[in-house]
């Protein structure tokens, strides 16, 4: 097949067919492919940022405070909501359709030349470290896709990893003991190199591999902790010289996103020896945004909240944020993940459940989601065909509507809002 002439989305849809299975863990062949590309990364520093939750949070925090700071740039995040394009972007603007064909035409190249087949999650995080090669930015942010150990983006060797939490995810990869989650995620650790895990309660596993592998581990409440007060607060975090730094942050805002991974990135930039002011700190807190995360949406004058916590501990994290409102919930989910627990993490916030149909591979349908409600249910219960179907008949009662869910369920939502604000 001559891809000379492909388009992104013809390159997307051939990479979609292009190898035996959708995951297939191990980086052997992604190795071997990385290895022919012999790619050059200059002075770029590197973070790789893992974890089960709160990945994208801490990204969109570095970034931000980064940038604030006169650095440059590159994020790698995944999955994307509407376009392949958001997953990678240089100093805030995402990468051109022609630059994203130009790095997987590279890639199949390396891949030929070796007699390599790769899946699409590995062609496209090859071609983000291609790009990283390409651009040079100051600073590259590389999100862990899958676990850790096996993840492509563990090819590079980190300046500073990064585990922002420890939850349950990917059963059926990476199994559902936090220890042996932990295990997976601290594979991004290398000797002699800073390490920072944000998770409050982490699993002893990770700083068991931080010390078999040599990594210089830096541990929420151990190594760093922040305390707010209604006057400001205090934030405490050690250099890599063992000593406590004290940050005042009596003018510093609190971010619209998790707090504890904005200690967990003020950590892990000390750590880095990157010069960042207060001013940076206070500036890229201050305009952090991820799309999909408590973002407030309209559609015909309904207020919508979209999120995509598709997990127990995001829905958790979610209903916490939210405790003492109710909600009408439109929920899609994916048929491999825990929707149980995910609907009993939020029921103490739902008013009546809309439960939507998502017709994509793994998609649940709303009749298989209501037979894994709580028992304990007594809410209202309504299936629709699809998130839009849902949306658009509750839209006139003008109540803010909760979508919540898969990555699929927010992105739907996204695509009738601007479909509507287009039309």
């Amino acid at each position: 097949m001559n891809k000379a002439s492909f388009t992104l989305q013809q390159w997307l849809s051939w990479m979609e067919q292009a190898h035996t299975s959708a995951i297939d863990m191990g980086l052997t062949r992604c190795q071997t492919v990385f290895d022919a590309m012999a790619l050059d990364f200059g002075s770029t520093k590197i973070v790789t940022v893992g974890g089960t939750n709160g990945k994208g949070s801490s990204v969109a925090m570095f970034d931000a405070v980064l940038r604030a700071a006169g650095y440059r740039t590159l994020c790698y995040t995944s999955p994307h909501l509407e376009v392949y394009n958001e997953r990678v972007v240089i100093d805030g603007e995402m990468c051109s359709d022609a630059q994203l064909v130009e790095a997987f035409c590279a890639i199949d190249a390396a891949r030929e030349q070796v007699g390599i087949s790769l899946s699409y999650f590995e062609i496209g995080t090859l071609a983000a470290l291609w790009i990283v090669a390409q651009e040079q930015p100051d600073v590259a942010l590389l999100e862990v896709g899958l676990g850790g150990r096996l993840d492509v983006v563990n090819l590079m060797d980190a300046d500073v990893a990064v585990i922002a939490t420890v939850g349950i995810d990917h059963v059926d990869w990476l199994g559902d003991d936090r220890e042996i989650i932990g295990w997976e995620k601290a594979g991004i650790f290398r000797e002699g190199r800073p390490a920072v895990c944000g998770d409050l309660e982490p699993p002893l596993s990770i700083a068991r591999h931080a010390n078999e592998v040599g990594a210089k581990l830096f541990q929420a409440s151990n190594d760093f902790s922040y305390q707010l007060h209604e006057d400001g607060g205090q934030w405490s975090f050690k250099g890599l010289d063992s000593q406590h730094q004290e940050v005042a942050i009596e003018s510093l805002p609190v971010p619209q996103l998790p707090l504890q991974n904005a200690a967990t990135v003020i950590q892990a930039l000390l750590l880095l020896g990157v010069e960042v002011s207060h001013e940076a700190l206070s500036q890229g807190f201050a305009h952090a945004r991820v799309r999909g995360r408590l973002d407030a949406q309209t559609y015909r004058g309904c207020p919508l909240l979209l999120d995509v916590a598709h997990n127990p501990q995001a829905a958790s994290y979610l209903a916490k944020r939210l405790e003492g409102k109710q909600f009408k919930v439109v929920l899609g989910m994916l048929a491999d993940k825990d929707c149980t627990a995910v609907m009993a993490a939020l029921a103490p916030i739902v008013s009546q459940w809309h439960l939507v149909t998502l017709d994509v591979p793994r998609g649940q349908t709303a009749k298989s989601l209501s037979t894994m409600l709580p028992a304990s249910t007594d809410q209202a219960v309504y299936q629709h065909a699809s998130v839009g179907d849902a949306i658009k008949q509750l839209a006139s009662d003008k109540e803010q509507l909760l979508v919540v869910g898969s990555f699929f369920t927010v992105a739907d939502a996204y695509r009738l809002i601007e479909g509507d604000a287009n039309g």
